[in-house]
Parts: C-alpha cells; structure tokens; sequence
C-alpha cells in the first residue's frame, strides 16, 4: 500500500463514511482534527507534508471522511522501518468517537503490516488513556514496556504495546 497514492475507498458498515488514504489536500483538515485532542503530541503542517515527499521515511497516512460532505471524521498515522511499523498518531474527532473509526484504522493498518511482512506493529499510549488501551487489548496489542514521564502537558508515563504480526493477526473480514 503505497500512503502517497489514494486507494479505493471502503464503506464501513452503518456509516456514511469511507475510509482512504491520506492526500496533501488533507493536511488542513487532519491539523484541525489534531487540535482538538490539547493532550496529543502535535505534528506541525510542515511534517505532513514530507509524507508526501519523494524520498520521505515509508508510512501510512489513512482517514475516514464523511462521504456526504468530505469532512474528515479520524486519521492514523504510522511509519514502516524494516521489521516494524511504529504507530504515530491515531485521532477520532470527539463527536465522533464510539463508532469503531479507531478500530477500522487500526484493522487497516494490521493488515497493511501483514502484506508488508512486518513482524511487530509498536505504540506508545498515555497511561489514562483508559479507552485506546481496551481497543488496543481487544486488537491483541500486550503491554510491552513504560516510558516515564513521556509525555507532557500534563506529564504522564507512556505504556509501549505491541502487536506481533503473524497471518493469524490479519484482521477478520
């Protein structure tokens, strides 16, 4: 899965939203989509853009738009590097959260990995952050690690989860 080309778009069921890969005309809308969750780290417009770029590190850039109107609704964003894909960021916009955006990233992102014959997908997440974990459990990501004091405003430890990548980690269809 090339992430500087648009794939075809994928209905998710019971919403009119489609999930796609990311294009440079995306990058207002995922930084506004950034802005609303003050407790993630934050990419800058210009480190967005270099995911597009000829030569940039191998990722992944998906989103979930509306299809009514192209709002986009969650993106994720993940970086390849040998054996390993290291999530970056995962952000569903708040009214929009509990609709299984998140899950479909992540599912799509497994599955990217396998193709990929990657052999671990790793991420690091806020201790609180009581949600990811259960969807990262649910997808069979185990704790693998801390970070103290990783993050900041507020300061908070980073629990490192990972996924080892096998045919059996596929996400089912």
């Amino acid at each position: 899965m090339n992430p500087k080309s648009v794939s075809s778009l994928v209905h998710l069921e019971g919403a009119k939203t489609s999930l796609r890969q990311a294009t440079p005309d995306d990058i207002p809308s995922i930084l506004a989509l950034e802005r609303e969750v003050p407790a993630l780290v934050h990419w800058s417009e210009k480190a967005y853009q270099e995911v597009f770029q000829p030569g940039a590190p191998d990722r992944i850039l998906s989103v979930i738009e509306e299809e009514d109107d192209g709002a986009l609704r969650a993106f994720l964003i993940a970086r390849f590097s040998g054996s390993e894909c290291e999530l970056e960021n995962l952000v569903v916009a708040a009214a929009h959260r509990r609709r299984g955006f998140a899950s479909q990233l992540l599912q799509s992102l497994i599955a990217a990995a396998n193709e990929r014959n990657v052999e671990r997908i790793l991420l690091e997440v806020r201790e609180s952050n009581m949600a990811a974990r259960a969807l990262y459990e649910k997808l069979g990501f185990q704790i693998s690690g801390r970070r103290k004091a990783y993050y900041s405003r507020p300061q908070e430890d980073a629990l490192m989860f990972a996924l080892n990548c096998t045919p059996s980690s596929a996400p089912k269809r």
